[in-house]
């Protein structure tokens, strides 16, 4: 990552999250942004963070670029089941006639 992304994030990080008193938890950064009216962008950097307390806002700086380079776990979806004993019942769909 370049000198300048890392300036980014910094600044980012002072623009939104100016006025929240440290320590604070994760879900404080988010509300802070949320309040502060930030970009998809930056809420999507912060829901990317670890959940915990982070202590001042060089260690949240730190830790949204440690979390740029981490790829997410890809989801697991359970198979869904049709139980094939139970009976159906006919769809019936009331239509209004015209007048």
């Amino acid at each position: 990552m370049t000198s300048e992304q890392e300036l980014d994030n910094e600044k980012v990080v002072r623009q939104v999250l100016g006025d929240l008193p440290f320590p604070a938890f994760r879900w404080q950064l988010i509300a802070q942004a949320a309040v502060y009216g930030a970009d998809s962008v930056t809420m999507g950097k912060l829901h990317r963070l670890p959940v915990r307390r982070y202590a001042d806002r060089e260690e949240v700086t730190a830790a949204i670029i440690a979390a740029q380079h981490v790829r997410p776990r890809p989801r697991r979806y359970r198979r869904m089941v049709i139980p094939m004993n139970v009976r159906h019942r006919p769809l019936v769909v009331a239509v209004a006639a015209p007048d």
